[in-house]
């Protein structure tokens, strides 16, 4: 079937079918075309095509099925891995001296950068942009938050991490039962080379080493998995239920099992929940991704310095003798964490 339209060479003809490309809805045949002519180079209509073409996809998905906007996020998951990936791995061959050898950290630090926002911010914009009309709305992130929730953010990330690290003292005790050694194996196998990689990228000195890790490792990690696993997902998972606390906790566990490391899911999945409730009281994404960035620069800068990174408490790794003690100020802080979210609600609750 050959389009309606008929392509010119003209700018002044090329004006008159963009005039009639807007008064009419495009088909999937007149985008086909319009490709066509993109190759051909005519740069000015084509530029004025990108632009209509953009308009005729904003909230494309709005109206369709959940499971349909599911597997739309899935392929783009995938896309943005592999394309993220590949470009990272394409602009170290080309730098002299560089290669993309995942044993130097410099190479690491830069291929984990492109594919954070490759796989985990790329996926979500584009949902925004496809799901809805307004995509700020749709993530949450049309309005900046209030410097007070901010703070009580920051404390209250302060508070709750006592109480993390015992939870991961607990679940590092995890035993799984004799037939499933094979599992056990490889989710043992998963924390070693997670806590591998952990250590090449916090390899170096100096405040270009610590820059760069505080981009990849706080920066880069809090904003790309907050848009995805509370922005993007909780949207997604409105479609098919009106609980929000089925959706924050769904979310916390795809958000702890996507980090491949078991002997910490419980402490993950857990901070993961908080980041959703976060979402929940206040509709604004950046109080989890500050959260989220507080939580990975107290673990960042603690096993940066070299006085610290080897004490128990910030390892996690608390001995026999000090656990007592560790266990009444986890609780202890807990309660004050408590009582600082409470805060927090209402302080939500009155911006409302």
């Amino acid at each position: 079937m050959r389009p309606a339209i008929v392509l010119t060479d003209t700018k002044a003809d090329a004006k008159k079918i963009l005039f009639h490309l807007l008064r009419r809805k495009t088909t999937r045949i007149e985008i086909d075309w319009i490709s066509v002519a993109m190759l051909r180079g005519k740069d000015y209509f084509c530029g004025k095509i990108r632009i209509l073409i953009m308009k005729r996809l904003k909230g494309i998905l709005a109206g369709q099925a959940g499971s349909l906007q599911i597997v739309m996020l899935l392929s783009l998951i995938v896309i943005g891995a592999v394309l993220s990936s590949s470009f990272a791995v394409f602009i170290l061959q080309l730098l002299p001296g560089a290669s993309p050898n995942l044993q130097n950290p410099d190479a690491l630090r830069w291929i984990q950068l492109c594919s954070s926002i490759g796989t985990f911010l790329f996926p979500p914009l584009v949902m925004a942009w496809l799901c809805s009309t307004r995509p700020k709305e749709y993530l949450f992130i049309d309005e900046s938050p209030q410097l007070y929730a901010l703070l009580l953010v920051m404390l209250s990330v302060f508070l709750i991490t006592p109480f993390i690290t015992l939870t991961g003292l607990l679940n590092q005790q995890m035993a799984l039962p004799s037939f499933m050694e094979p599992v056990e194996r490889w989710m043992r196998e998963q924390e070693d080379l997670a806590e591998k990689i952990t250590g090449l990228l916090l390899e170096g000195e100096g405040l270009l080493v610590f820059s760069a890790n505080f981009l990849v490792i706080v920066i880069a990690a809090a904003v790309t998995e907050e848009f995805l696993f509370r922005g993007v997902l909780f949207r997604l998972f409105e479609k098919w239920t009106r609980n929000r606390h089925v959706i924050i906790w769904v979310g916390a566990i795809l958000f702890s099992a996507f980090h491949m490391q078991f002997y910490g899911f419980i402490p993950r999945m857990l901070l993961g929940a908080y980041f959703g409730y976060l979402l929940y009281w206040s509709k604004n994404l950046w109080l989890p991704v500050f959260a989220h960035f507080v939580n990975n620069a107290i673990s960042m800068i603690g096993l940066s310095d070299n006085r610290l990174k080897e004490h128990e408490f910030v390892t996690g790794e608390i001995s026999p003798e000090h656990l007592p003690g560790f266990v009444l100020f986890s609780l202890l802080t807990l309660g004050l964490f408590i009582l600082c979210v409470r805060l927090l609600y209402k302080s939500c609750r009155k911006e409302d």
